[in-house]
């Protein structure tokens, strides 16, 4: 059968996803401070000083970005494809794998516009592709993000669909963040190797007060040296064993909540389907922003499904992470998408696709005379 063959086409639908996101842990999104401010290196958490498109100021609010969680619910949605792989044992390439799950298995092997006016087709009705776009001609997607995840406060309530304002908090940007502590590994095992510790408490205790009081003398030095003009040789320099596994960062507290929105347009039931099965995958994986292996980033989701301005399905979500199942109102979607996943991940329909054999075309090398001419 002709992969490119053209069929009647799908009955396509533009629905939203939109809700409540509660915060259930400290959740950072960083941008480094640049500079040391005293034991450890300080990131600070996102901020946005004004309203995108708006005519007011908002004062430094904390967010964590859509790009970040719209890349992991593509990957989400690739899981899916996975899966469907794994079941039928198909095989597929490491390149067709990355224009799945990344988006284009490389720079240099991406042909933005060489597409035919077959594989557009093809690519517009694939359950996948036709969803999230890619690949190696840079196919269109058709999942936006309506805004970066901000939270729900008196001063944002504005930014959001008015069914959501009731929700906002009456907290100022200031009181929903606090510093707090990350160790990028455990300073334990910079201990001395003894071959037995008694007292391990103890000795971690003595080990980290040695490591501060290192730190406060080479400042009193060098504090000293500075007040009576006496420059310091390295060799007269204090040694220390800087706190350099710890990492102060501005975090949101746990309790705040985030609006979620995305919206999908000209979309079949089937990829509808798709992007609800990415959005629980998702919610189950649990986590925004940075440092979720130590627990940061968990949440609570109550999402509602929309078409135009109106609810269609009033919890898309049931259950808790890990365990979030799709709701009875959106089955007729995931059924639809069952249906399809068997066919779309085909290796040779997702090749079809996403091809990765493309060659780029190289403007050919003028002479010397023609880039004479030309520089004249």
């Amino acid at each position: 059968m002709d992969l490119f063959m053209a069929t009647t086409p799908a009955q396509r639908t533009t629905v939203s996803i939109r809700g409540v996101i509660t915060l259930t842990a400290h959740t950072h999104q960083t941008s480094p401070d640049g500079k040391t401010e005293g034991l450890t290196s300080q990131a600070k958490t996102s901020v946005i000083s004004h309203a995108p498109g708006g005519n007011f100021l908002i004062p430094n609010i904390p967010y964590i970005s859509m790009n970040s969680v719209r890349g992991l619910i593509r990957r989400a949605a690739g899981g899916v494809l996975m899966q469907e792989l794994s079941r039928s044992k198909h095989l597929i390439s490491r390149n067709l794998y990355l224009s799945i799950m990344r988006g284009s298995f490389s720079r240099t092997g991406i042909n933005a516009g060489g597409a035919s006016y077959q594989q557009l087709i093809a690519a517009q009705d694939n359950l996948f592709a036709g969803l999230w776009g890619g690949g190696s001609f840079m196919y269109e997607s058709k999942v936006r993000g309506e805004r970066d995840l901000f939270p729900m406060l008196e001063c944002t309530k504005d930014l959001f669909p008015q069914r959501y304002q009731a929700s906002c908090l009456n907290a100022t940007p200031n009181q929903i963040i606090e510093k707090t502590l990350i160790a990028s590994k455990d300073d334990f095992e910079r201990l001395p190797q003894w071959d037995v510790i008694e007292n391990v408490e103890q000795a971690y205790e003595e080990h980290m007060a040695s490591k501060f009081g290192a730190n406060q003398a080479k400042r009193d030095q060098k504090a000293t040296a500075k007040a009576d003009g006496v420059f310091l040789k390295d060799s007269e320099k204090l040694k220390t064993n800087d706190l350099n596994t710890f990492t102060q960062v501005e975090a949101i507290i746990p309790g705040v909540q985030l609006y979620f929105g995305m919206t999908v347009r000209d979309a079949t039931d089937a990829q509808i389907g798709l992007l609800l099965a990415a959005v629980a995958s998702w919610a189950n994986r649990n986590a925004l922003g940075g440092g979720a292996v130590r627990g940061r980033g968990s949440f609570t989701a109550s999402l509602q499904l929309f078409q135009g301005g109106d609810v269609q399905v009033d919890q898309v979500l049931v259950g808790e992470a890990p365990g979030y199942t799709s709701s009875t109102g959106v089955e007729p979607y995931i059924a639809a998408m069952r249906a399809e996943l068997e066919a779309a991940a085909e290796p040779a329909a997702l090749s079809a696709v996403y091809p990765t054999d493309v060659a780029v075309k190289k403007a050919p090398k003028m002479k010397a005379k023609e880039v004479a001419t030309s520089e004249a």
